[in-house]
């Protein structure tokens, strides 16, 4: 490595730590993955992440390809011989000629070939959270270019780096969403979820009664018909953000069991409102005013507005906020 090589590479870590601070994740990796290409010469790569025991890829970002390059891989991978020998040689980086004979294999030639891969360098790196790994591809069409030592020392110095900031960029999101008593998560459209703060996994595990890795698909097929999930002891509020997920958990509150009619009611009236600036502002009857908030006051066990003023302030929020 000549001086050259320390001079771009310390380029790209400068850029890499500065826009894990500043991107959205996925135009982050993408961009990245752009810039990598002026150190390493690929036609085309992913960046990605996956359980490893059951080689489920989680999240993905491709460059100069189809995302069905590794989705379609997903029917082949169990009996993929060069993602054997990343998996057990977690944090360092490889190619397909490390394999022998790996190009009379199924993988290779029923997979591979078909998305004109033929030369690949590959690093899986091992990640904090539980079972989850982080991988980098780099991929070749011309058979007579494979991937020079040198690009895999060049790869191997940088994957540490990639992998941290990348982790960077994810907890980035999640602190300028974070309030107190909540608890934030960031999740693939899949409901994989790529990171989290300590109060989001210790509300999911409260509600699930198990540490969860992955949202119920019927979670999300909730939210996607309703918007907000509201669960037995909390409430998940979703907003797609760059291509993921963006999660905020907090406690159920007894406000939230009230109808979407009678959070509007306990709201305005706890906010100083008559009973007719209430009906006026919903387009309501005062009489129906007064049935709400008697229903109101019985389901919440309180006698006065005060009480229900009380109740709202100490963060029992009637209404839908956004993030």
């Amino acid at each position: 490595m000549d001086n050259s090589d320390i001079a771009r590479i310390s380029h790209f870590l400068l850029e890499l730590y500065r826009n894990a601070q500043q991107m959205e994740p996925g135009r982050f990796q993408h961009d990245m993955l752009q810039q990598l290409g002026q150190l390493l010469d690929y036609d085309y790569a992913v960046w990605g992440g996956a359980q490893a025991a059951e080689r489920q890829i989680t999240d993905l970002v491709v460059l100069n390809q189809s995302p069905e390059l590794l989705i379609r891989w997903q029917e082949v991978g169990q009996q993929d011989s060069f993602c054997d020998l990343t998996l057990r040689h977690l944090n360092r980086s490889w190619m397909f000629d490390d394999v022998l004979n790996y190009r009379n294999t199924l993988a290779y030639n029923e997979h591979w070939r078909t998305f004109d891969v033929r030369h690949m360098l590959s690093t899986i790196m091992q990640e904090p959270m539980d079972g989850y790994v982080s991988f980098i591809g780099l991929c070749n069409v011309d058979p007579s270019r494979p991937f020079s030592e040198h690009e895999r020392q060049i790869k191997q110095l940088l994957m540490p780096h990639l992998s941290e900031a990348l982790r960077l960029n994810r907890q980035q999101t999640l602190d300028l969403s974070t309030e107190d008593n909540e608890g934030t998560a960031l999740a693939s459209p899949q409901g994989w979820i790529l990171a989290s703060s300590a109060p989001f996994a210790a509300l999911l595990q409260e509600e699930w009664g198990s540490a969860i890795r992955r949202l119920p698909a019927t979670l999300l097929d909730d939210t996607a018909t309703y918007g907000d999930w509201c669960g037995r002891r909390i409430i998940i509020q979703f907003r797609r953000f760059s291509g993921h997920l963006l999660l905020r958990a907090r406690p159920l509150t007894p406000l939230d069991r009230l109808s979407p009619r009678a959070q509007e009611v306990a709201q305005l009236y706890a906010g100083g409102l008559s009973h007719k600036e209430v009906a006026r502002q919903l387009g309501i009857s005062p009489e129906t005013v007064r049935k709400h908030l008697a229903r109101i006051y019985a389901q919440l066990g309180i006698a006065s507005k005060a009480s229900l003023a009380r109740l709202v302030s100490l963060g029992g929020r009637a209404t839908k906020r956004e993030f």
